[in-house]
């Protein structure tokens, strides 16, 4: 989401952008002394098919008044939404007139701006907290060596096999596991004994620390020795091959989750769906 302000003195721009940015940090937040400069970047913004979704304006400012700003901003993105941010109360007419969405008086605020965010559809504070928890998708890549991203960071796992572990239920796509047959995948060639499945739980464990860390756990289903994945609440290359998704047909070069060996069986049918769609 892209989000501007304008304001012609310094300082209080800056506490405006500061606050805009603490209340949307995943969005892009600018500020503008200057007006023209603030129109340029709508129409970049628009050739590039992107949305302003909301402008942030003075209204007594040198040159164009923010009332102006805010008819010509409507002409290159009608979508916009308008809040005017001013130490004057004598616009509100003005500004019902334009549609704005909302009225704020100087000093400004979060507390301010929140009170006028809860007016506008989809964004008030519990909305926007709401789309957040949504927006935590666990990407997982398989082609070539296995990566997990968790709101499009790096998942970093505290142990190897508490990495591989995740992969290995990936691999099975939602089929449940128990400790026995997790053991036997991280740890081919000892004996299933007490110590092996002391160590087996141990990992399974730091796995889940790790999602709970990111805000993620919910991708993996724990029972009562089961565990397994939860295909919806991942965006994997391989499931979307699976489901004929052209792109991810088209990344894969032969290679799956190439620094695990028992992946091997998966590369050989991912291999052979491949000939057959050429055949």
């Amino acid at each position: 989401m892209n989000l501007i302000a304008v304001d012609d003195e310094k300082l209080a721009l800056r506490h405006l952008v500061h606050i805009l940015e603490d209340m949307f940090p995943k969005d892009v937040t600018k500020g503008f002394q200057d007006q023209i400069e603030a129109l340029t970047y709508a129409k970049e913004l628009t050739e590039k098919n992107e949305t302003l979704e909301f402008a942030f304006l003075d209204i007594e400012m040198y040159g164009m008044s923010g009332i102006e700003l805010a008819r010509q901003f409507k002409e290159i993105c009608p979508g916009v939404k308008i809040l005017f941010v001013t130490g004057h109360d004598n616009y509100a007419l003005e500004a019902f007139r334009l549609h704005a969405r909302g009225y704020i008086l100087k000093p400004v605020t979060k507390e301010l701006i929140e009170e006028e965010m809860q007016n506008i559809e989809g964004y008030s504070k519990e909305e926007r907290e709401q789309k957040q928890q949504e927006k935590k998708t666990v990407l997982v890549k398989t082609f070539g060596n296995f990566d997990v991203f968790a709101n499009e960071e790096p998942l970093q796992f505290s142990r190897s096999k508490a990495k591989e572990l995740f992969a290995f239920l990936v691999d099975k796509k939602g089929t449940g596991v128990n400790t026995a047959e997790i053991s036997s995948v991280l740890w081919e060639d000892k004996i299933y004994d007490r110590n092996l499945r002391s160590q087996t739980q141990t990992v399974i464990s730091q796995m889940i620390k790790t999602l709970k860390a990111a805000g993620v756990e919910e991708c993996v289903i724990k029972k009562w020795n089961y565990l397994a994945i939860d295909p919806g609440k991942i965006d994997c290359d391989y499931y979307n091959f699976l489901a004929g998704d052209v792109n991810a047909i088209n990344s894969y070069t032969g290679e799956y989750m190439s620094n695990y060996s028992w992946a091997e069986f998966t590369t050989a049918f991912l291999d052979e769906n491949i000939q057959n769609r050429r055949n």
